[in-house]
C-alpha cells in the first residue's frame, strides 16, 4: 500500500477546511463494533492511521474550495429544497476492502447513496461561485476504517489478516446527510469536521 496523503492531497487541502457533505455513521453502535473488530489487526500495521469510532462516516460530496458564509447559507437553503421527500433508506455495511492507500468498507446497495449524492450536487450546484469536481460515472458509497498515513508498505499480511477476520456485516439506517467543516489530519491519518447543518430524511 502507499501513503493517502500525498504531496498533492495535501496541497488540495492546504487551504481547507472545507465544506463536505457528510452521513456520520459514528451514531450507529452496530457499525462502531463492526470497526472495533479491526482495531486488533489494524494495531499491528504503524504506518496505518486508524479513525476512531467517533470520526467514523461516509462521504457523500466533497466540496475543495474556500467558501463564503453567504455561500453557506445559500447551500443549507438549497439542500433543504432538493432533500425534501427522500425518505430514510437502509445500507448493508460490509465487506471491508484494503485498497492502494486505505482501507473501506462497502455500502449496499449504492443506490440510495447515489441518490443523495445527485441531490446535494444539485444543491451545491445551484449556488453561485460553489465548484464541483466531474461527478464518476459511478457513485462509490464506502466507509473508511484507515488511511495509509506514513509511506508504503508490503500490505500482504493485512491482506490475509482481513481475509480471515471477516466480521459479520451490517445494516444502517441512513437517515439524515451532515453539512459540516472538515478537517484534513495527516499527523493522525484520519479526518475530522465541525457540524454546520443536519439535515433529516423523512
Amino acid at each position: 500500500m502507499e501513503t493517502f496523503f500525498s504531496p498533492g492531497r495535501r496541497s488540495v487541502w492546504a487551504a481547507g477546511p472545507y465544506l463536505h457533505f457528510l452521513v456520520l455513521l459514528n451514531r450507529h453502535d452496530n457499525y462502531r463494533a463492526y470497526a472495533r473488530a479491526h482495531r486488533d489487526l489494524f494495531s499491528d500495521f504503524g504506518a496505518l492511521g486508524v479513525v476512531p469510532e467517533e470520526w467514523l462516516h461516509c462521504t457523500v460530496q466533497g466540496l475543495y474550495h474556500p467558501t463564503t458564509a453567504e455561500q453557506t447559507e445559500q447551500l443549507i437553503s438549497a439542500t433543504r429544497r432538493e432533500l425534501v421527500g427522500m425518505r430514510t433508506f437502509t445500507v448493508q455495511m460490509g465487506p471491508t476492502w484494503p485498497g492502494i492507500t486505505a482501507v473501506t468498507v462497502a455500502m449496499y446497495p449504492e443506490a440510495g447513496v447515489a441518490d443523495l449524492n445527485r441531490r446535494v450536487r444539485a444543491a451545491a450546484e445551484s449556488v453561485p461561485g460553489i465548484e464541483l469536481r466531474p461527478a464518476p460515472a459511478k457513485m462509490w458509497a464506502h466507509s473508511t476504517l484507515a488511511y495509509v498515513k506514513d509511506g508504503d508498505f508490503d500490505d500482504r499480511p493485512l491482506n490475509r489478516g482481513l481475509r480471515s477476520l471477516r466480521p459479520e456485516r451490517v445494516d444502517v439506517p441512513i437517515d439524515h446527510v451532515c453539512l459540516v467543516s472538515q478537517y484534513q489530519r495527516p499527523d493522525v491519518g484520519y479526518y475530522t469536521w465541525d457540524v454546520i447543518e443536519e439535515f433529516r430524511l423523512s
